[in-house]
Order: C-alpha cells, then sequence, then structure tokens
C-alpha cells in the first residue's frame, strides 16, 4: 500500500513519526547521515530502523533475497554494450550509449522485456530500424549479464517483490521526487511494504519565502563582477552574523551557502582573499574527471604515448626524420611534464618543453628513454595512459599519498580521480574493452571533490562549520530547512538551468513503447529550489548577471520567473516589470549591482587596494632615458672580440626602415616562436645553402664560372646532387640554424617543390646577366671587423657578388618571393623601399674597390625574375629577364649617387633609432604583413 502525503519533515526529519516506520528512505545518502544526526539530537537512536536511499536499500534486500547475482554498475553496463557494440556500424552512431541509456531507464518493466524479446525474435512493429537494432543490443547485453553472473537493478526491482518474506515492513519516502515506473510496480506487487510517500516540496512551483527570510536579489552585469559581488555579500553576512551572535546546531552547513552552476570555477575565484581575510571557504560538487590534475596529466601523456605512428623514408637517404613527429604535440608532453605527476621539478619541465619544441625531428622513442631516465613516475604514467594498468594505478596512489608537500583536499581529489580510473579499468577488464574505449568512458567521468580554505593560523578540522560553503545546486538543496543564515542561489537564467526535458534518441524510443518519464526537468528545478528557498534562517540572495560572455542580456531561468510571479499583483500585466532587472516594485528594494568597468577592484574581489607605487603608464612607441642606452647591445665578434659600439646589419637597417616598432619588436625584443618551423625563414635558408654551394663546386669542381645553355647538363647534375647532400644533411645540423625538416606528406611535397624551384631556376641563371660571373659567395662585409657604414659599425653577409672584366659588380640577393617594395621606383611613394642589397654594394664599393653597377633582388621561386636597381647606362635590359625596367633603371645619373643617397637616408634613420625613436610608423602595408605586434594601433592592411 502505498500512502502519498505532504512534505512535512523539518530539517528531513518527522519529528513526531521518527519511529513510526522500519524503514526512512532519502533521496541522498548526506539526507540520511543528516537524518540520524538529528534523531541523535533529540536523544533518539532510531534502534531498528533504516535510514538510506532507495537504491542502497534494494542492494541490501536483494543481498539478503537475491538469487546471488550482483547488480551491473553503470561502468559495467556502458561497457558491455560498447564492447557488444564494437565492430558494428551500429558503433558510429552510438547505438550503445543510446541502448545504455534505456537499460537504465526501463529495464525491468513488461513494455520493455516484451520488446526486447520481440526485437530479438523478428521485426517489432512502431519503431525504425536503428531502434531495433537498440533493442537487439539490449538484448545481448542481457544474455552477456547472464554469462557474468550480473543483474540490471531494474529487473531487480521487478524480481524482487516475490522474495520479500511476508512480515510487514513500514517504509518512508521522505522528500521524494515522483516515483518512477520501476518502484511504483515494485511496491504495487509488495502487499508486505506498507509505504507512505512525503512529496518533495515544490513540486507546484515556488512559492513565496517563508516568514522572517528577506529576499533580495543580485545583478552582476557580467561574469567578471560577479566574484567580487558576492564577495561584498558574504562580508555582510558574515558581519551581521557576528553581531546577532547566534549559535548553530550540528546540522548547521555554513553561514554563507553559495548555490551555484559551477561550484569548482567559482571556488577558485574567491577563496583565496575571503581566507586571507579570515574567513574559512568550503567546497562541495563535482568535478570532471579531465578537470582534475590527475586528469589533466593523464590524458595529455596518452595523447603524446598513443598518437597515431608511421614510417617514412626516401630512397637513397633513409629516414630524414621521425616520422611520427607531426601526429604528437609537443604541448601534450609540456603538459604532462609540468604536472605534478610527472616527479620533474619546474626547471627540468621547461628544459625539456624548450628541447622538444627546438627540435621537431627529435625521435618519439628517444623522448620517452629521457623521461624513463628523469621522471620517477613516467614508467607507471605510461602504463595507465597506454591501457588502464592496474598495478600502475595502484603505485600513483602510493605516490600521491607521498606528495605531503601538497593540500590534503588536493591529494583526497587526486585520489578520488585515480579511484575513478580504477573503476573504469576494472569495468573494461570484466567487458573486454579496449583502451581507447575505456579511455572514451574514464572522460566522461566525474568525481567527487570536497575542499576547504581556513585562514592562515587555523586548522579547518576543529571548525564547527565554515563560514561559506560553495556548491552546486542540488547539494546546497540536499541541506535542509535551516542550514544557513543565508543562502546565494547562483547563475539563475535560463541557459544555466533549462527548463525543457532533452529529448534524446532513447526517450523517443521508450516513448514509443509507451514508457514514459515520471519527473521532468522543470520538476526536478521547482524542488531543489523550493529547498533553497527554505535552507536560509535570514537572508535568501537570487542571483542572475545580466549579459552573458557575448555581452548578450541574459534571461531569467523558469523557476526564477515563477517565483518573481508571487509577488506580483497581476499576472496578465506586464508593466511592473517592464524594467531591466524585470523585478516588481516590491523586489527591488535591497537590489546588488555591480558593474565590470572596475577591472582592477573586481579582481581583487572588492579589497581596497594599497598603493605599492606609482608608475607612469607605458607610452607606444617610446623609451625611457636609462633604457635608450640599451636599444642596441653589444656584438660578439669572431675570436670574443665584444664590439660596444652601435653595430648594425643591413637586415636590420632595413627593418627599422619598414617600421621601428616592428624593427624593435623582431630584433631586439627577439619575439621569436620557441618551435623548430618549417616555414619561409627556413625554406630561404635552405635555398641560400644550396645556392652557395651549388656555385661554389660549380666553380671548384667543374671549373665553371657561370651557368650557360652549354654547361646546362652539367649544371644540373651538379644540381641533382647538392639537393639531395643539403636534404640529408639538415636532421644533423645544430637547431638554431634554421634547418628544414620534413615531418608530414604536406611539408615534403613543399620541400620536393621547393628542390624543383631551385632546378628550374638555373634556366632563369643561365640568362642573367651573362657577361658577368659569381666571385663572392657570402661575402663578410666584416671579415676584418665592422665596417663603416652611414656613420655606424656595420657587419653582415651578401649573398653573392658577381662582375665582369672590366672591375664592375652587381649584388644579388636570393628571395623566394618578390614584391613592388625591393624596385628603386618605390622611393617616388615618399619611402626607401628595400635598401639591403644596396647598402652591401656601397660597402664593397669602398672595401673591394669594385664599381657597383646593380643591386638585385633575384626570384627563385615560382616566377623566376629580378627587381631592385641597376645603372642602365651599362647593363642591358636583355640581360635582365623578366624585370621591369622602367621601375629599376637609373639612366639619368651615375648609380652611385643612388648609394650616395640612400647612405645619407639611413644615416638620419640609424640617428632616430640610436635616440630611442620606435614610435609605429609602417612605410607600406606590407610592413605589418609579418609584424609579431598584432595589436599595434597603427598597423596596415
Amino acid at each position: 500500500m502505498v500512502q502519498m502525503g505532504n512534505w512535512v519533515c523539518d530539517r528531513m526529519v518527522g519529528m513526531d513519526t521518527m519511529n513510526a516506520y522500519d524503514v526512512v528512505l532519502l533521496p541522498t545518502m548526506g539526507q540520511a547521515v543528516a537524518y540520524r544526526k538529528a534523531a541523535a539530537t533529540r536523544g533518539d537512536a532510531l534502534f531498528g530502523v533504516t535510514v538510506s536511499t532507495f537504491e542502497a536499500w534494494v542492494a541490501d534486500l536483494w543481498e539478503l533475497y537475491g538469487d546471488g547475482r550482483a547488480i551491473a554498475t553503470r561502468l559495467q553496463r556502458e561497457a558491455l554494450l560498447r564492447v557488444l557494440c564494437d565492430g558494428e556500424q551500429s558503433c558510429a552512431c552510438a547505438l550503445d550509449r543510446v541502448a545504455a541509456a534505456c537499460v537504465a531507464e526501463a529495464a525491468g518493466l513488461p513494455a520493455f522485456e516484451a520488446a526486447v524479446a520481440a526485437a530479438s525474435e523478428g521485426a517489432l512493429a512502431g519503431v525504425g530500424a536503428a531502434e531495433v537494432q537498440v533493442l537487439r543490443l539490449a538484448a545481448a547485453y542481457y544474455a552477456r549479464l547472464e554469462e557474468l553472473g550480473l543483474v540490471e537493478f531494474g529487473c531487480v526491482l521487478a524480481e524482487l517483490a516475490p522474495a520479500l518474506p511476508a512480515r510487514s515492513v513500514r517504509v518512508l519516502f521522505e522528500d521524494a521526487a515522483p516515483l518512477s515506473a520501476a518502484q511504483q510496480a515494485l511496491f504495487a506487487a509488495c502487499g508486505s511494504l506498507d509505504v507512505t510517500v512525503h512529496a518533495a516540496g515544490g513540486n507546484e512551483g515556488p512559492v513565496r519565502a517563508p516568514e522572517g527570510v528577506r529576499v533580495r536579489f543580485a545583478f552582476p552585469s557580467g561574469g567578471y563582477a560577479w566574484p567580487a559581488l558576492l564577495a561584498d555579500i558574504v562580508r555582510a553576512a558574515v558581519d551581521d552574523d557576528g553581531r546577532a551572535g547566534v549559535e548553530h546546531d550540528a546540522l548547521f552547513a555554513a553561514r554563507v551557502v553559495v548555490a551555484a552552476s559551477n561550484p569548482a570555477l567559482l571556488f577558485e575565484q574567491v577563496a583565496p582573499e575571503l581566507s586571507r581575510e579570515g574567513l574559512a571557504v568550503a567546497l562541495r560538487g563535482r568535478r570532471r574527471f579531465v578537470d582534475t590534475d590527475f586528469g589533466r596529466a593523464l590524458l595529455s601523456l596518452r595523447r603524446f604515448s598513443c598518437a597515431e605512428s608511421g614510417t617514412a623514408h626516401i630512397a637513397g637517404y633513409g629516414d630524414i626524420a621521425a616520422c611520427d613527429v607531426e601526429r604528437w604535440c609537443r604541448a601534450d608532453l609540456a603538459d604532462w611534464a609540468l604536472s605534478p605527476f610527472s616527479g620533474l621539478s619546474r626547471k627540468a619541465a621547461f628544459a625539456l618543453d624548450a628541447d622538444m619544441r627546438a627540435d621537431r625531428s627529435i625521435d618519439r622513442q628517444a623522448v620517452r628513454e629521457r623521461l624513463g631516465r628523469e621522471s620517477s613516475t613516467f614508467a607507471s604514467m605510461e602504463r595507465v595512459a597506454a591501457q588502464l594498468d592496474a598495478q600502475g594505478i595502484a603505485e600513483l596512489v602510493a605516490a600521491v599519498h607521498r606528495m605531503t608537500n601538497r593540500s590534503e583536499a588536493w591529494r583526497a581529489e587526486q585520489l578520488a580521480a585515480l579511484s575513478a580510473a580504477d573503476r573504469v579499468a576494472s569495468a573494461a577488464k570484466l567487458a573486454g574493452l579496449a583502451p581507447a574505449a575505456a579511455f572514451e568512458l574514464l572522460e566522461r567521468a566525474q568525481v567527487d571533490v570536497s575542499r576547504i580554505v581556513a585562514p592562515r593560523g587555523v586548522a579547518a578540522a576543529g571548525l564547527p562549520y565554515p563560514d561559506v560553503l560553495i556548491a552546486g545546486q542540488e547539494d546546497a538543496a540536499a541541506l535542509g530547512r535551516g542550514a544557513c543564515e543565508v543562502l546565494v542561489a547562483a547563475d539563475l537564467t535560463s541557459a544555466a538551468y533549462p527548463a525543457a526535458d532533452r529529448e534524446t534518441a532513447a526517450s523517443s524510443l521508450l516513448e514509443k513503447l509507451g514508457i514514459g518519464c515520471t519527473d521532468s526537468a522543470l520538476g526536478r528545478q521547482r524542488r531543489a529550489f523550493f529547498a533553497l528557498e527554505h535552507a536560509p534562517l535570514r537572508e535568501l540572495v537570487l542571483e542572475r548577471c545580466l549579459n552573458d560572455a557575448s555581452a548578450e542580456p541574459t534571461y531569467a531561468c523558469a523557476v526564477l520567473e515563477e517565483f518573481i510571479d508571487c509577488y506580483r499583483a497581476d499576472l496578465t500585466a506586464t508593466d511592473d516589470i517592464d524594467n531591466v532587472y524585470s523585478l516588481p516594485a516590491a523586489l527591488q528594494e535591497g537590489m546588488l549591482l555591480r558593474g565590470e568597468d572596475a577591472l582592477c577592484e573586481n579582481r581583487m574581489l572588492g579589497a581596497k587596494p594599497q598603493v605599492a607605487a606609482r608608475v607612469a603608464a607605458p607610452v607606444t612607441g617610446a623609451l625611457s632615458e636609462a633604457a635608450r642606452q640599451l636599444v642596441v647591445l653589444p656584438r660578439v665578434l669572431q675570436g670574443g672580440e665584444v664590439l660596444r659600439e652601435p653595430c648594425l646589419s643591413p637586415s636590420q637597417i632595413e627593418s627599422y626602415l619598414e617600421c621601428p616598432y616592428k624593427w624593435f619588436a623582431q630584433r631586439r625584443l627577439r619575439l621569436d616562436d620557441l618551435d623548430e618551423g618549417f616555414g619561409p625563414l627556413e625554406m630561404g635558408d635552405f635555398a641560400h645553402n644550396v645556392l652557395h654551394s651549388f656555385y661554389k663546386h660549380f666553380a671548384e669542381d667543374l671549373g665553371q664560372r657561370k651557368v650557360t645553355a652549354e654547361n646546362m647538363a652539367q649544371a644540373r647534375e651538379l644540381m641533382a646532387d647538392v639537393l639531395a647532400r643539403h636534404k640529408a644533411l639538415q636532421p644533423h645540423l645544430r637547431t638554431s640554424v634554421n634547418r628544414l625538416i620534413p615531418t608530414s606528406e604536406m611539408e615534403r611535397r613543399e620541400l620536393a617543390e621547393l628542390e624543383a624551384k631551385l632546378m628550374a631556376y638555373l634556366d632563369y641563371e643561365a640568362q642573367l646577366l651573362p657577361t658577368f660571373w659569381p666571385a663572392y659567395l657570402e661575402y663578410d662585409v666584416a671579415a676584418g671587423g665592422a665596417v663603416e657604414y652611414a656613420g655606424q659599425k656595420l657587419l653582415g653577409t651578401a649573398d653573392r657578388i658577381d662582375v665582369d672584366g672590366d672591375g664592375r659588380c652587381v649584388v644579388i640577393d636570393y628571395k623566394g618571393s618578390l614584391s613592388g617594395a625591393y624596385a628603386l621606383a618605390v622611393r617616388e611613394q615618399g619611402h626607401l623601399g628595400k635598401v639591403q642589397a644596396l647598402i652591401y654594394a656601397q660597402v664593397v664599393r669602398h672595401t673591394l674597390g669594385l664599381d657597383p653597377v646593380g643591386a638585385l633582388y633575384v626570384c627563385y621561386g615560382r616566377v623566376k625574375r629580378a627587381t631592385g636597381a641597376y645603372d642602365g647606362r651599362v647593363l642591358e635590359n636583355a640581360h635582365l629577364p623578366n624585370m621591369k625596367h622602367k621601375d629599376c633603371m637609373c639612366a639619368d645619373r651615375p648609380f652611385a649617387d643612388v648609394l650616395d643617397e640612400t647612405e645619407e637616408a639611413v644615416a638620419a634613420a640609424l640617428e632616430r633609432m640610436l635616440a630611442g625613436d620606435i614610435e609605429p610608423r609602417p612605410a607600406t602595408p606590407e610592413a605589418c604583413k609579418w609584424c609579431p605586434v598584432s595589436s599595434c594601433s597603427k598597423r596596415k592592411g
């Protein structure tokens, strides 16, 4: 017999009927413990009374009166269904998860059991083909459970009634949600059970707050303002509570309870500052396994260790680089190395990260060997990451116990995460589940987190209760009446607490089978809100951020709207809530507001900042007087000599002329990527080295000075040999020399394309400057010491200097691509353009005594062409193919005048540089293209 009643218990205890029942069932085990505490407070030991949850009570009955089969856990169910689903197309459709949801909800119900039997024997009317597969999967699962000696909880409810003794048992369902169909069927079948149900309050919707409880609303303008506003609420509540001097009983949870949608995040935001102010702050909630330190470390190591690998071989040269490099991410390895579970110091972890990022060819096995030597936990972690090894988990549990430098709360959280991993490992072993699928289960797991941060010098264990308890809404709602002085219900938006029930494939199938759900999302929210209303003794604060993370307005969740309606005179009118807060006047009194504009104050949770020093705000592009002398650092020359006076390279000068701020960021601050790359820089250095080696051997080994149509066959043969040797050499070079290491099929194709471009360049080379030949390759203009240019010391290396028989020369700079900025005509637009080759030409003019007649940029890329500046009175247009001659030719004056004018303009620019002028001043939009300062206000293009 089932009797329904209203929610009448006080603090979860029917005070007048404590011993009127043999069994008292509550929603959670925590509430069951509180029930016993309340009874003990009244001097009643509840002798002979079972106080538990429904699930635990049924499990005890099954253990006593069942047939010996163990009840399957959720993990076992999901693992077994995944194994049964593997290898079929249904796995791709996640039919195992649909079947798991159906079994969890409806196992043991006649309609479901009949559908499973019918689907096993043949087609089932009224359901789709995929749904028939789900039911057949459930049938196979039942058979597998039988083999393993397991049984579903729902089937236990269906089979338990005949096994129970005839003795009458009085059962009280306290604070109960609507009974499920399986529960109703069990109680209907057991005539010996006299069941009374005290339904949880709130099923009909919210009511006004209890008499004597003040209702206030909190409206931070956004997420950044909420922690500071909460801190203000806590301070005020603690002050009021302290003045009142109220004593609380053993069931009191905290002075302030905060019910949040993400309690762990909110705890991390407010607990440190509040504890510094002398308050004890506790957390009670759940955290995703992947968000624990152990979860993050384990999954990072798994991605590193177990990523797919392959092999790559280039005929004649063997393995150039480890071919699995592109399949594992160095960031994953760094995440693991910096975690507490690596056993590495921060210095060793950063050193490992730097070494890995600087060498893209490093072999993963070599990394494993290094980690095995340096980390005491790597072997255990790797076994767990590979296959959830139980022995490895046990070793890590012992390691966590040894981490006494960590807080007890931290160790408890990691042990809970390890316990979750152990449970998944056990379920996977039972089911024969592959490691990859087992890790999918683990990634969906959650762990209980509980911690407390007490003020310095205060033992948390000695506190009767914390000042602040931050919990999830479900945990806060289970605390009972009078559990706190002030309750803050946070995140009351429709996004955080949607009222609509999610329609899933499982719910759709069960509906077709006539199995409806007796509860709803809105019902659960109403009961939780009702419990939250009745938890505080003094004040109820309801919080809703006015704007979400995208600065879009938020909307109140359904139960909050229903609660507000309790205070409105006319629900058909809208003018009373036509305001930004959607509140009637009666609820606007005492509203708590906070904006996001006071960034520092919000970050400090509203605490009064103490002035430590006043520092002038830095001005972009300006250097202090003290820093100006450091705008260019001393250089170390060959042989170890230190040159303390400013010394620059042509490429530095060219970068400064493009934009002083870009030069400062790239050349002085050196905002370089830590990772060894595979891009224009590496390809450019590779091409330069190949061309230098080619011309060197072309002259020394073949005795040829210039590539021509007649010696083209020899040139091609030599180029092929040089390319092969340089490719094979790359893995053996130092990582600091911009090696070109392909680690993926795409990069290998890019390298092959570069080789083809360099081979094709020989045809263009045969037409270029036929009366000149390469005489100086990679010419160091300061071989005998820094030279003078524009009044300053200069260092640098010219790619190539071609000469003719009359003492004239042309400076050539190789480029993978060209733009209009390289041509002399760009000066008509008011800026110097590219000057590197012109600077080298002027220096060569003074140091080698040659007569420069050209400073050219020659492209070996997809389109072979040249640009720059040349003396049109000396060089013929036909000798400079694929060039826009009108943009590059200097025909109306001596070429030396162009070099002198360039030097004068550079001298003026260097004077500004050494005076500390680094103001953002891009000469062209192209100057901003590769600038690392993406937030520059002067950025163009």
